[in-house]
């Protein structure tokens, strides 16, 4: 066995400030796995951080990914056949808002919980991984994962019936917390239940469907751009119903993913009033050459200068485009109308639903907001006046 010297203060069961070897650490506790975290484990296991929106996403998919990577390589050493649960594409959606994963060993699914906390008092399981009939499992086991010195201790394991049985609900961050006096520490009674193919799942509450309108709504909510998971933001029926769809899960994912990338990109920047002295080679190379029939109308015979521009969006999981035009009536004051609209783009009948127009303040406060409601073929901000210079955002 290839030994690897760690400073020992998983628990107050270990020795501390005490160099060990794993195979010490074996015999301290027998009945846990523990494994190396190698050099190449941590390269085969590192996760493309752009595929997520926030730093805690990030984390998540990195103790995720080394988790699964390690638990499968232990299966195959021991001979035992896993497969993931789900594909490798489907993992950044549910790691971007949630941690944990799983594997399937025969018809058994095993959910894998790993943390990097050095405290072994309880496994702390999310409810997603319990309530959700898309992402449940039968089995539940706690893993450890010591980054520094580079252990992982696969230390117990709970049925899907026990969890809900005896585990407390936490409700702050809804999880289930299961004493770890009360895992089984012994892996092969594991491999013993799931070979007997026992039926370890107990009843979930039945979660109500989501109209698309709704659904659009509560991914609209979820997306605004933070550091953390929006998953407590908004009652559990609805979160429970968004989350456990597939095709929401993957919606809510990409427009959380896209936001993120929009709040990090600076947003580009061009004058106006370069339109209003006919200097329009700039729009035009930045794509405000699209020409559009728009609904504008002037009460007076005054001057308008009208610009649009495609944009594409990622509706549904598909591509859809709409048409941002933005039309300017100058006074003879020194100010300007500024008229904002958006319009389906050719070949579409109406605007995605809850799309939202925005007015943003040059210090990032939203002034005026439109939503697209079903069937809308426009949306338009109320227009406002502004001296010339004033710098907003669209």
């Amino acid at each position: 066995m290839k030994h690897l010297l760690v400073d020992v203060s998983l628990s107050d069961t270990y020795p501390k400030n005490k160099m060990i070897n794993l195979e010490q650490l074996q015999q301290l506790d027998p009945q846990a796995i523990w494994l190396e975290i190698t050099s190449p484990d941590l390269e085969a296991a590192q996760p493309n951080a752009q595929l997520y929106s926030n730093s805690t996403g990030l984390h998540n998919a990195t103790l995720n990914q080394l988790c699964l990577h390690k638990f499968r390589d232990w299966l195959s050493g021991i001979e035992i056949e896993a497969t993931d649960s789900f594909n490798q594409d489907d993992w950044p959606a549910i790691w971007d808002i949630v941690t944990g994963c799983s594997l399937n060993i025969g018809k058994t699914k095993v959910i894998l919980i790993p943390t990097d906390s050095l405290d072994r008092d309880e496994l702390r399981v999310p409810q997603e991984w319990v309530d959700l009939p898309n992402l449940l499992g039968e089995y539940y086991v706690a893993v450890q994962i010591d980054r520094e010195a580079n252990t992982m201790n696969i230390w117990g394991f709970t049925s899907h019936r026990l969890l809900k049985q005896r585990s407390e609900y936490i409700e702050f961050d809804r999880s289930y917390s299961l004493s770890s006096d009360l895992l089984i520490p012994d892996l092969d009674v594991l491999w013993m239940g799931q070979g007997l193919e026992l039926n370890e799942i107990s009843r979930v509450a039945e979660l109500p469907s989501l109209n698309l309108d709704r659904a659009l709504e509560l991914i609209q909510e979820s997306s605004v751009p933070s550091a953390y998971s929006p998953r407590t933001n908004m009652n559990w029926s609805d979160w429970g119903s968004l989350i456990n769809n597939p095709n929401l899960r993957s919606q809510l994912y990409q427009t959380r993913w896209q936001q993120a990338v929009v709040a990090q990109s600076p947003a580009p920047r061009f004058r106006l009033t370069d339109w209003l002295r006919g200097e329009i080679s700039n729009a035009i190379n930045s794509g405000w050459n699209y020409d559009y029939q728009s609904n504008i109308t002037l009460h007076q015979p005054q001057e308008k200068i009208e610009r649009s521009k495609l944009i594409n969006l990622q509706v549904d999981l598909q591509q859809q485009s709409v048409v941002l035009l933005i039309g300017i009536v100058p006074h003879a004051t020194e100010q300007a109308q500024i008229i904002v609209q958006v319009y389906p783009s050719r070949g579409q009948n109406s605007l995605p639903p809850q799309l939202q127009l925005h007015y943003v303040d040059e210090r990032g406060a939203i002034l005026r907001t439109v939503t697209a409601r079903s069937h809308d073929n426009c949306i338009q901000l109320p227009p406002f006046n502004c001296p010339i210079g004033t710098e907003f955002s669209i």
